[in-house]
């Protein structure tokens, strides 16, 4: 939801929650994304239950530490709600902060309107500055508040922390991994890269250029070494790096030479929780007019090989296909076929996320966007071919 500001209100960026009962161990944490633009704050947050492992702490004034440096990351089996934020204004002793909390009910969750979310009520307090906890890395963006609440008629103080942690709203890493004779697109040869391309939408990404020697498990009998998604899974389990996916948010790409995938895509995710997917460099566009200067062309000797790993990460995180514009999630052949004389393809090509994709991306809940969350919600996980 949109509001005006005028003064003081939390400044951009993440966010740590700690919220519980007031005295008590935090019974859940989470991640609280504040966004300043174009004279409009909108924030959206995200509550898992609280990791007591690391520490049996009573949540008080300043009493609860973010987990590490930076956007921190949990539990996936963890997940609980999801915080539309419906009112964030300044108050004369800090700011209004009030939201819907939303209940996650696993196996089938899409929007938050569509009956596979439980609204819980809405919380409205008033969050005051207090002293941060040793270390905390911004000081003078810690607060707390609390709020009374009345289940079954038992009154009890209920009790919020908020410290910023990090400018970036999300963070991810992307890991490529690419059979010999092809490339790693790490950028689109004209100012487009991962790092610009993750900025637009307020994340901090790491890619890691992985192995250059993939091989397909099973050897090709006509010497064409067609890649299937069982192939592509099994270089994922022999291949990618020691991660957990509960402490960081991974995405895995494959880029092979010539793909089986629905629709004769170019691209595919082929992971049914969204961790990865795969790409064949050697995929052609098609000997027709509407390719432009493409026509005919591999797809890894073009710009439209880093535009198509782009739109399969996409899927990843939980975007669909779009009918808007000529941004990153318009399928490639509705782009060629609405080419113009004056604005041919792939010029009329737009290196950039629609403001709806943007948006997803910053504040959709947690559990549609990161890898190993819901599937539900990607209507179309592949990049048709022409």
């Amino acid at each position: 939801m949109a509001h005006r500001y005028h003064g003081v209100l939390p400044a951009a960026g993440c966010y740590y929650l700690a919220y519980g009962r007031d005295g008590q161990p935090p019974s859940h944490e989470g991640t609280l994304r504040v966004e300043h633009r174009a004279g409009r704050v909108l924030a959206s947050g995200d509550l898992y239950v609280f990791d007591d492992s690391r520490l049996n702490e009573p949540i008080s004034a300043g009493s609860v530490p973010a987990p590490g440096p930076g956007v921190p990351a949990f539990a996936v089996a963890g997940y609980a709600y999801h915080l539309r934020v419906t009112r964030l204004e300044p108050a004369a002793s800090g700011f209004t902060l009030g939201f819907e909390a939303h209940r996650y009910i696993a196996h089938g969750a899409r929007l938050l309107d569509d009956g596979h979310w439980s609204r819980e009520g809405t919380i409205t307090m008033v969050m005051q500055r207090a002293e941060a906890p040793p270390g905390h890395p911004s000081a003078d963006r810690f607060y707390t508040g609390e709020f009374v609440a009345e289940p079954n008629g038992a009154a009890k103080t209920m009790r919020l922390q908020m410290g910023h942690v990090s400018s970036a709203l999300r963070k991810a890493v992307i890991e490529i991994d690419r059979v010999k004779d092809t490339r790693t697109p790490l950028d689109n040869g004209a100012g487009v890269s991962w790092a610009s391309v993750f900025r637009s939408f307020d994340w901090e990404v790491s890619v890691v250029d992985s192995d250059h020697d993939l091989t397909r498990a099973a050897p090709a009998s006509d010497g064409i070494a067609v890649w299937t998604a069982a192939d592509a899974r099994a270089a994922m389990i022999a291949r990618r790096n020691s991660h957990d996916l509960d402490r960081e948010w991974r995405y895995y790409v494959v880029i092979a030479g010539t793909i089986q995938a629905p629709g004769k895509a170019h691209g595919h995710m082929f992971h049914s929780r969204r961790e990865a997917l795969f790409v064949g460099g050697h995929s052609l566009f098609p000997d027709e007019p509407q390719y432009g200067a493409l026509r005919g062309q591999r797809l890894d000797t073009t710009r439209e090989f880093f535009r198509t790993i782009v739109h399969e990460v996409g899927h990843a995180m939980g975007l669909g296909h779009n009918d808007t514009g000529f941004h990153f999630m318009r399928p490639t052949p509705v782009i060629a076929a609405q080419a113009s004389a004056e604005h041919p393809f792939p010029g009329n090509v737009q290196w950039s996320f629609d403001e709806a994709d943007l948006h997803a991306l910053r504040h959709r809940p947690d559990i549609l966007v990161r890898p190993g969350g819901a599937l539900q919600g990607v209507e179309d996980v592949g990049e048709p071919a022409p």
